[in-house]
C-alpha cells in the first residue's frame, strides 16, 4: 500500500480517497433490532435506545435531526453521508453517541464539524476528505480522536483538542495542510503513526503542560527525547537529530520539504516509513531540498519510502546497517553513486527505483534477499523501463547475482576478477620463489666450488713442501 503511493506519484496518478466501501465495520455498540425506516431525507433503524440514520438519501441536507417521528436519533452508521456533498454544516445533535466508520467520508460541501456533547463513539475515518472544513468542535465526552478521523481536511485551519483526549489515533490529522498551530492537551498520552503527517503549514506544537510530550527546536518529541515524532514545516537549510534519539517516527519530517542538509546520530538505530519522504513541489522540483545525509554508525533498519523523493547525489551508507526496506530512496533522480556495505542482508523492492542517473551498484556478499526492480528501472512517458546503461557488480551465487539475471539486467562478477588477481599474485609469487631458489643453489654451488678449490690449492701446496723437504733431507 504505502510502496504503491511512492509508484503512483512518480507515474502521475494522485492519491485519492478510499472508496466508500473500503472501510466496513460495527457502526456502534447499540444493540437491538434492525427494523429499516424511511423519511423523504433518511434512511433508519431502530434500536432499543432509538434509531440510527443508516443513509442520507436527500440532496440537500440542512440539519442532522435529533428525533424522527419522536424517537431520538442515537447513532449515525458507517458511510451513513460518506460523499453527500449537499450538507454545509455537519452539526451532531447532543442525542447521538454514537458515530460510525467513514460516517461523513467525503462530504465536500461541508465547512464546520460540531460533535454531540454526549458522544461515546466516534469510528475511524469519520471526517475524512471533508476538504472544505476550516473549523472543529470536538466533544469533550470521548477519550480518543481514532485514526484518519480528520484525514485530508485541506482547509482545516482550527481545532480545539479537549483535555479529556489520551490518544491520537494514526493518521488522524494526515495532510491537514492549512493548519498551523496545534495545542497537545495535558491527557495526552499517545500519538499514532502519521497522526500529523504532511501538515505542511504546521508552525508549531504547544505541548506545555503535557507530560508525555515535548517540543524543542521545533520537533515535538516524546517526553524522554527517543523518538521524534513530528517537525514543524518551517525547518530548513542545515539539521541535526539529537543525539538521544533511537527512533524516528514515520512521516516526522515529510511536512519539512526545505531540509538540505540531514546529520543522523549513531544513536538513532531505526528510521520509519516516510521519515523524510516529501511530494512537494518546491526549489527542488518534485520532492524536498534535501541534498546531503551524514549516516553514523549505529542505524539498523531505514524503512519503506522513508527518502524517497529527495535531492541526494550520492549516499555512504552505514556497516551497521540492515536492512533497506521498500522504495527506501525511490524517486531520488539526482542520485549517482551509492555504497552498500558488507553487512546489508535485506534490500527491499523498488528501494531505488526511479533514480535514472544511478548506472552502477555493487552488490556484497552478504545481500540475502532483494526486492522487484530495487535497482535498474525508471519512468518514461508512464510506462516502467530500464535505466540506460544500467549494470550491476555481483558476487557469484549471491543474490546480486540472481537478481540481476531475473532482471535482465547488465553485471559482472566481482569474484571472479579477484580469483584472477589471486592467481596472477600467486603464479608470480611462485616464479618469484623459483628464481631465488635458483639463485641460493648457484650461490651454494659456487661456495662449494671456491671451498674445493681452495682445498685442492692447499693439498698441492702440501704436497710441495712435502716434496721439496724430502729433496733437502736427500742432499744432506
Amino acid at each position: 500500500m504505502k510502496l504503491k503511493k511512492i509508484t503512483a506519484a512518480v507515474l502521475g496518478a494522485f492519491m485519492t480517497i478510499p472508496s466508500l466501501t473500503a472501510f466496513v465495520s460495527n457502526a456502534d455498540d447499540l444493540a437491538g433490532p434492525t427494523d429499516v425506516i424511511a423519511d423523504g431525507s433518511f434512511q433508519y433503524s431502530k434500536v432499543d435506545e432509538g434509531l440510527i440514520i443508516t443513509k442520507c438519501i436527500a440532496d440537500l441536507i440542512t440539519e442532522i435531526p435529533d428525533v424522527q417521528n419522536g424517537v431520538r436519533i442515537v447513532g449515525i452508521g458507517d458511510e451513513a453521508f460518506a460523499g453527500c456533498d449537499g450538507i454545509a454544516e455537519i452539526i451532531i445533535p447532543d442525542t447521538v453517541k454514537s458515530i460510525g466508520n467513514n460516517a461523513f467520508l467525503g462530504c465536500t460541501g461541508a465547512k464546520k464539524i460540531k460533535l454531540s456533547k454526549n458522544l461515546e463513539t466516534l469510528g475511524e475515518n469519520a471526517f475524512a476528505g471533508c476538504s472544505k472544513v476550516e473549523s472543529v468542535e470536538i466533544s469533550a465526552s470521548i477519550g480518543e480522536i481514532p485514526a484518519g478521523t480528520f484525514r485530508k481536511c485541506d482547509r482545516l485551519k482550527e481545532v480545539v483538542i479537549p483535555d479529556n483526549i489520551t490518544k491520537i489515533g494514526d493518521y488522524a490529522f494526515y495532510q491537514c495542510t492549512s493548519l498551523s498551530e496545534v495545542k497537545l492537551p495535558d491527557s495526552l498520552v499517545s500519538i499514532g503513526d502519521m497522526a500529523f503527517g504532511e501538515m505542511l503549514s504546521i508552525n508549531s506544537f504547544d505541548a506545555e503542560g503535557c507530560g508525555a510530550f515535548v517540543c524543542e527546536d521545533n520537533m515535538l518529541m516524546d517526553a524522554h527525547k527517543s523518538e521524534v515524532i513530528c517537525g514543524v514545516s518551517k525547518l530548513e537549510g542545515a539539521i541535526a537529530i539529537p543525539s538521544t534519539v533511537t527512533l524516528v517516527r514515520a512521516g516526522a519530517f515529510s511536512a519539512c520539504p526545505g531540509i538540505t542538509e540531514l546529520t543522523i546520530p549513531g544513536s538513532v538505530k531505526k528510521i520509519e516509513y516516510g521519515a523524510f519522504a516529501s511530494q512537494t513541489l518546491g526549489a527542488a522540483g518534485i520532492g524536498s531540498s534535501l541534498a546531503k545525509i551524514n549516516f553514523s554508525e549505529g542505524i539498523e533498519y531505514i524503512g519503506e519510502g522513508a527518502f524517497s523523493f529527495s535531492s541526494v547525489e550520492s549516499l555512504l551508507l552505514p556497516s551497521t546497517l540492515n536492512e533497506i526496506a521498500a522504495g527506501a530512496f525511490s524517486a531520488n533522480y539526482k542520485l549517482n553513486r551509492i555504497v552498500i556495505p558488507e553487512g546489508v542482508e535485506i534490500i527491499g523492492e523498488s528501494a531505488f527505483m526511479y533514480c535514472p542517473e544511478l548506472k552502477n551498484v555493487s552488490i556484497p556478499k552478504s545481500v540475502k534477499t532483494i526486492g522487484a526492480n530495487a535497482f535498474g528501472f525508471t519512468a518514461s512517458e508512464g510506462q516502467l523501463v530500464k535505466v540506460e546503461d544500467f549494470s550491476m557488480s555481483v558476487v557469484s551465487g549471491t543474490a546480486g547475482e540472481k537478481y540481476a539475471k531475473s532482471s535482465s539486467l547488465d553485471y559482472t562478477i566481482s569474484d571472479k576478477n579477484i580469483k584472477r588477481i589471486a592467481f596472477i599474485v600467486i603464479s608470480v609469487g611462485l616464479i618469484a620463489a623459483a628464481v631465488v631458489f635458483g639463485i641460493v643453489l648457484m650461490a651454494r654451488a659456487k661456495k662449494r666450488a671456491s671451498s674445493g678449490a681452495k682445498k685442492a690449492n692447499a693439498l698441492a701446496k702440501e704436497q710441495e713442501e712435502e716434496a721439496n723437504y724430502e729433496k733437502i733431507v736427500g742432499d744432506d
